[in-house]
Parts: C-alpha cells; sequence; structure tokens
C-alpha cells in the first residue's frame, strides 16, 4: 500500500464543501452502491510509447491525474471507487495488458462508469480486452470508440505499439463478428502517413481533422457527431491529451502545434457523455515529467470532472436549491456512513511480468 495521491484541500465539514478526494473509497467496496458509482483503475505503461518511438514517462500519469482530480469540487452523489493500478514490468506489454483486462472486466460489471488512467494509448487496448470481455458487448449490434487524438492509431506492425490499438481493435472485432465504429476527433494531416489514412478508410473509420474543429467549426462538429453517436449502442471514449494544444497540454511525448482547443475537447466530449452510452472512459498521454505547471494533468482532470458529471448527470454547482437537496443530502450520507476515505491509501500498483495461465493475448500480436 502507498500513499494515495487522493489527498486536497479541506474547506470544512459537510457535503456542501466536498472535493472529488472525499468521495474516493479506495478498497473495499460499499455493498449495493457499485451499480450507480464510478471505478478509476490505472495503467502504468510507457512500453507502446517507447515501441512507437516516442518519449518515455506516461507510465507515472495515474497518480498525477489522482492527484488534479482530487482537487476539484464535487457536485454529484456517487460514490468513486479506486480500483488500484496495473504496471508493465520491463517489455511485457501484452501480458500487462491481459492483466487489465481481467480487472476491468470486473470494473464494467460492477460499475455505471469505469475510468481508465493512462499510460499511453496502449491503454485502450486494456480497455477494449475488458469491455470486450466483461459481456457488455453481448447481443449489442453497434458499437464503436470515439477517440480524441492527433494519430489515428491505425499502424499495422509487427508488435503492439501505442499507435496500432485501433487496428488491433478492428481485427478483434471482425473476428468476433460484431460491428465496430471507430470514430476520430482531431486527427492531424502531418502526424499521419498516407498508409495510416489508408488502412483507416479500410477498417471503416470516421474522423474529423483538427483543421475542422475550430470553435467556429462546433455546429457542424456537434450533427456531424450525433449521427455518428446514432448508430452505438455502446460507446468506449477515449482522450489522447496529445490532441490538445502544445500550449495547453505540454506534458506529452508529442505535443501538438496545432491541436483542439480545450473548450472545444470539452463540448464534443460531454455530447457523447450525454448519451448515457459511455461504459468505458479513458484518459492517456500524460508525461508528467514534461508538464509545465501541472497544464496536462488539470486539463485532463477537467475533462474527466465534466465527463463523468455528464455521465452520471451530476446538477451545476450554482443549481437551485430544490435540485441540490436530494443530491446533498445522499452526499452527506455517504461521508457520514464512512464509506469516504479522504485519506487512506490506494493499493499499489502490480506489475505483470509474465501472462497469467490460460491469457490469451494473441489478438494483441
Amino acid at each position: 500500500m502507498s500513499t494515495t495521491p487522493w489527498q486536497g484541500r479541506d474547506d470544512g465539514p459537510g457535503a456542501i464543501h466536498t472535493r472529488w478526494h472525499h468521495m474516493v473509497y479506495a478498497g473495499q467496496k460499499e455493498t449495493g452502491e457499485e451499480a450507480q458509482s464510478l471505478a478509476v483503475l490505472g495503467f502504468d505503461s510507457h512500453e507502446g510509447t517507447i515501441r512507437s518511438h516516442g518519449r518515455p514517462g506516461a507510465a507515472e500519469g495515474p497518480d498525477r491525474l489522482r492527484h488534479a482530480l482530487a482537487q476539484l469540487a464535487f457536485h454529484g452523489a456517487n460514490v468513486v471507487h479506486d480500483r488500484g493500478d496495473i504496471a508493465v514490468d520491463g517489455h511485457h506489454l501484452e501480458e500487462a495488458q491481459a492483466e487489465a483486462g481481467r480487472r476491468i472486466v470486473e470494473a464494467v460489471r460492477d460499475h455505471r462508469m469505469t475510468l481508465v488512467l493512462g499510460g499511453g494509448h496502449e491503454t485502450t487496448y486494456a480497455g477494449y480486452l475488458g469491455l470486450a470481455a466483461s459481456g457488455r458487448l453481448d447481443g449489442v449490434r453497434t458499437w464503436g470508440v470515439v477517440s480524441f487524438d492527433t494519430h489515428l492509431g491505425t499502424a499495422q506492425e509487427p508488435q503492439p505499439t501505442a499507435t496500432t490499438v485501433f487496428d488491433q481493435i478492428a481485427r478483434a472485432e471482425r473476428k468476433a463478428g460484431r460491428e465496430f465504429r471507430y470514430v476520430a476527433l482531431g486527427i492531424s494531416e502531418a502526424d499521419n502517413t498516407r498508409a495510416r489514412f489508408e488502412h483507416a478508410e479500410r477498417i471503416g473509420a470516421r474522423y474529423l481533422k483538427d483543421t475542422q474543429l475550430r470553435e467556429a467549426d462546433l455546429p457542424e462538429a456537434e450533427a456531424w457527431l450525433d449521427e455518428r453517436l446514432q448508430e452505438l449502442e455502446v460507446v468506449y471514449l477515449s482522450v489522447d491529451l496529445d490532441a490538445l494544444p502544445g500550449e495547453t497540454a505540454p506534458g506529452v511525448s508529442a505535443p501538438a502545434t496545432l491541436g483542439v482547443p480545450l473548450f472545444v475537447v470539452e463540448r464534443l466530449a460531454r455530447r457523447v457523455a450525454r448519451t448515457g452510452k459511455v461504459t468505458v472512459l479513458d484518459v492517456v498521454g500524460l508525461v508528467p515529467r514534461l508538464d509545465l505547471d501541472e497544464r496536462t494533468a488539470r486539463a485532463g482532470a477537467r475533462l474527466i470532472h465534466w465527463i463523468t458529471a455528464d455521465g452520471f448527470d451530476r446538477p451545476a454547482a450554482d443549481a437551485s436549491s430544490e435540485t441540490a437537496r436530494p443530491l446533498l443530502a445522499e452526499r452527506q450520507r455517504h461521508l457520514d456512513s464512512g464509506t469516504v476515505d479522504p485519506g487512506g491509501t490506494t493499493p499499489t500498483a502490480q506489475p505483470v511480468t509474465q501472462a497469467a495461465p490460460g491469457a490469451d493475448t494473441a489478438s494483441a500480436r
């Protein structure tokens, strides 16, 4: 066990002063509360980024995102269950993805939404493994990933990297016989070769480029996104922080020269969350050692705050007393019951050095 990153200001007693760190219950789950709660897991990995010749450090991202999130005010009633981290030991990425997938299966089955903190974009394949094995996609006609990223993630390489993830998912879904859609927002022409665009077309990707996502473009982008979302019954939402402008998110392996403004990412991501279809959310790409004034971590935390607010129908901070009163009462119940542990611990990341018996990592290769 290690000291928790879930620490922050304590402005006073009672539900009206609640911040995220107050609502975290790290460890034993409260029976009966999981179905309406948020699960948090970390994937401590930069192996995929290293394999794609990027700068390391994303393995340190999960705890920095937790710490940034801990400071923010909390306006809902659901508790937050931190289920710990999976760490990649050495170069054993595929084994760690398989183990993380098994842990995510439990989270998806038990919770309304699962938040996976990366880690490089190889985190998304671990999240996919968990979602696919959870049973949540059984009987679903069409589901998809909505991804904010500069890169298409459709590289075809001899081994998995941070840039192969959507090719991997598309191949696995063809094998499973399910209808899969890949929707990408913020793609940079300068950062993707012709080969990757052609392969994206082959797997049926739909995308908007960073040049199509200025604030003035929002009405058209929202209408375009709504059409894509109507086709989907289940959504995996992925946010790579390198989709943001470099001045907003300097703490990533490859800061964007242009990027998509935070306001635009927020508006579109919240639109996805409001559908009620988001089962898994990941936020990836943070490299704390490259961050400046924690700008990237804070941007990631704000996006998590907004997305989960809409995913859980949390009211605004200045909602009417009539709207806020029942939520405050429910939040106070959690505070009084000892469910939350604002000064506790979070499970130490468990490094994975080899696949567990029976693990199937073939589709990740």
